[in-house]
């Protein structure tokens, strides 16, 4: 028994002694060793496409060789240092040419095509730093002469005057007011006529003590003037320099002298009048008229030429467009928007927008009208088309709505909170999606150049991307591109709808350079991005390795 026991561990020495020297003799064999990149080899023999040729970038770098898998390539690629991954998609019916990285001068995704409605977003500005807080918000207008937005404060019976970081002066009407204490502002018009010395002056119509508040473009309170009852609605004429006031009580409009601030006539219209539009083509205002659902028509001279009778109900505002000299009207208890043809005074079929809309403003960049609807806390915006064609949820929506044409921001009141909520757009369409992370990444490669290791692209449908094309954003605005098929690039293991793009390798991505690919109508992408980190002295071709 003993001496069987001695063979046995004999035995096992013997064998672990033969191990531990195996196990040297590989570790030394596959130790990693430093080495320059090589470049790449080509065989005459195989026929290369010009699509697959793109200059790299020169960087200089020590490279660490990788242990390969002699089975899958593509899959050593996977241990690249860092990845991202971008989604994509396109919920359009048309297809789209998009453009990525190219960050320095922040070009849009994918540039907008006819009748594209671009995408909104809303900041919230708020104005509770104020040392008179305003109560609920009504009429706002901006201001070009001095590129201030006003807003109309009705319980507080105060004009806040913003811009786009807050307040800058808020004005008390009651001082300047004494028949009641609280004026009540509700809605404001300005001068728009940038010739004429009254240029930039705002006006603000107050229903409690029928008056009209003049306000210079220096913000001082200069003038009262006494209109008819219950002021409603305020508007300035471009074409003849007047200001046209809605007497919601006595169903008339008091026409005002800008040069001499004082009522010239008083013109009786429809029932309960609620607001007016001006055509500034013609200069004729439309009167609407809450009480028996129609438009009073008035010329230049002030006479009511036409009334355009049974509209709707509960008309609130309308908006004139140019392009096709359409009034649109809003009818809040119907939820619709009514087009009339100026031409005729033809009434169109009705659109159907959101839930209880007020007002309704043309924008003159987007060639939109935006409706606001109070009830859902959304936009509809129509196009030349009459049609609906997009529904915008940016926050609570009021009577209150302005547009800055300076730099074509959106201002909209919050009846409850002490906020506005400024809405802007950016030139790519909404049809375009993409995740919040590519943004991310584009601005640290501006700082933080990179080079690709390995790309692989997921997609949707049945038509695949065919060519990306690398971009190169030279110093004077010119750009170069080098396509790249990437038919051959299928997964290695046939699965379907994936490519493992290799030939992306060594390419660069600085803010100057890009991708270009097009995407199909409601196809979604999905890339993941492997690459490592580089100095951007490296891009220099004098960059000297420093020694290890």
């Amino acid at each position: 028994m003993k001496k069987n026991t001695s063979i046995v561990i004999a035995s096992t020495l013997t064998g672990l002694t033969l191990l531990w020297f195996w196990y040297l003799h590989n570790r030394s064999k596959n130790k990693l060793v430093l080495s320059p990149r090589k470049a790449p080899v080509v065989d005459p023999q195989k026929s290369y496409k010009a699509e697959d040729h793109f200059i790299h970038t020169p960087v200089v770098s020590p490279v660490v060789s990788r242990k390969k898998s002699k089975n899958n390539a593509a899959v050593n690629l996977l241990s690249s240092k860092e990845d991202t991954q971008l989604i994509l998609g396109n919920t359009s019916e048309k297809t789209r040419e998009i453009h990525l990285w190219s960050g320095h001068k922040k070009p849009p995704i994918s540039p907008l095509l006819p009748g594209d409605v671009p995408k909104h977003k809303k900041n919230t500005l708020s104005i509770n730093n104020t040392s008179q807080q305003g109560i609920y918000p009504q009429g706002m207008v901006f201001n070009p002469a001095n590129g201030y937005t006003y807003i109309a404060y009705q319980l507080s019976g105060t004009i806040d005057i913003i811009h786009s970081k807050g307040v800058i002066q808020t004005l008390s009407l009651a001082r300047h007011t004494p028949i009641v204490n609280n004026p009540s502002p509700v809605d404001l018009t300005v001068h728009s006529i940038a010739d004429s010395n009254n240029y930039g002056k705002v006006y603000s119509a107050n229903i409690l003590n029928n008056t009209v508040s003049v306000i210079t473009s220096d913000m001082e309170i200069t003038n009262t003037i006494v209109v008819g009852t219950r002021p409603i609605g305020i508007c300035f004429n471009p074409v003849n320099q007047m200001l046209y006031v809605a007497n919601l009580s006595d169903d008339t409009v008091s026409i005002i002298d800008t040069q001499t601030e004082s009522v010239l006539i008083t013109v009786g219209v429809g029932k309960s009048p609620r607001s007016i539009t001006i055509d500034p083509i013609t200069g004729y205002a439309y009167v609407l008229t809450y009480g028996d659902n129609s438009i009073s028509v008035l010329n230049t001279d002030f006479q009511v030429i036409e009334i355009i009778a049974d509209i709707a109900e509960s008309l609130t505002t309308a908006a004139y467009y140019p392009a096709n000299n359409h009034l649109y009207v809003v009818a809040s208890q119907q939820n619709q928007v009514i087009p009339i043809d100026l031409e005729t005074y033809t009434v169109a079929p009705a659109i159907v927008v959101g839930n209880n809309p007020y007002k309704i403003i043309y924008h003159p960049k987007t060639e939109l009208l935006y409706v606001g609807n109070r009830e859902d806390a959304t936009f509809s915006l129509i196009d030349i088309t009459q049609t609906v064609v997009a529904t915008l949820s940016l926050g609570k929506v009021n009577t209150g709505i302005a547009i800055d044409t300076t730099t074509d921001r959106l201002y909209s009141s919050d009846p409850v909170s002490a906020s506005i909520a400024v809405i802007s757009y950016s030139n790519h369409p909404q049809a375009i999606h993409i995740n919040q992370q590519y943004y991310e990444k584009r601005e640290d490669f501006i700082y933080n150049p990179v080079l690709v290791e390995h790309v692989k692209i997921i997609f949707s449908g049945a038509s695949p991307i065919s060519v990306l094309e690398l971009e190169k954003q030279t110093i004077s605005g010119k750009s170069k591109s080098y396509p790249i098929s990437l038919s051959k690039y299928t997964h290695p293991r046939n699965v379907a709808k994936v490519y493992e793009v290799t030939g992306l390798k060594d390419s660069l991505l600085d803010g100057s350079h890009g991708w270009k690919f097009k995407i199909q109508p409601g196809q979604t992408i999905s890339m993941i991005i492997y690459y490592h980190q580089i100095k951007r002295e490296q891009l220099n071709p004098n960059y000297k390795t420093p020694m290890l």
